[in-house]
C-alpha cells in the first residue's frame, strides 16, 4: 500500500475511534462491519500487548483486512486490534483459544461473548466399563 493510501486509512480509523465506542472496519473495502462474529489475533511480542495503529493496520492488510477499536472505559484509551470474521460461533471460538483471546464479538447481537476454556482431553473422555 502506498504511503499516501495507508496515512489517509490511518487517519480514517482515527476518525472513526474518535466518534464510537466499538467498531469494526473492513480496511480493504473500505466498509464498517456490522453483522457475524469478529476475533482479534493474538499479536504477541507487542509492548504492554496494545500495538499501536499502524502496526495493526498492517497485520489486518497481510491477513483478513478488519480493524477493530474498542475504548477502554477505565482508561478512555482506544484499544486497535486485527481482526478476523466468522459467520458461525463454534469456529470463531476455536480460533479464539488458539489464538489466546479472551472473547468473541458478537455484531449480530452487539455482545461480548466469553471464550470458554477448552476442555481437557480428560475430560472430554468417556470411561469404558468392562
Amino acid at each position: 500500500m502506498a504511503e499516501r493510501a495507508q496515512t489517509l486509512l490511518i487517519d480514517r480509523l482515527r476518525s472513526i475511534a474518535a466518534r464510537k465506542q466499538r467498531f469494526s472496519y473492513d480496511v480493504r473495502g473500505n466498509s464498517y462491519v456490522t453483522s457475524d462474529l469478529v476475533v482479534a489475533y493474538g499479536m504477541p511480542g507487542m509492548k504492554d500487548d496494545q500495538p499501536d495503529l499502524e502496526t495493526v493496520l498492517q497485520h489486518a492488510l497481510d491477513n483478513d483486512a478488519i480493524v477493530s477499536g474498542y475504548r477502554d472505559p477505565v482508561d478512555g484509551r482506544i484499544r486497535y486490534t486485527s481482526c478476523r470474521l466468522f459467520t458461525d460461533l463454534h469456529n470463531a471460538m476455536v480460533f479464539a483459544r488458539a489464538q489466546g483471546v479472551s472473547s468473541v464479538y458478537n455484531w449480530n447481537r452487539w455482545t461480548e461473548v466469553p471464550v470458554e476454556a477448552a476442555p481437557t482431553r480428560a475430560e472430554g473422555l468417556v470411561p469404558v466399563v468392562d
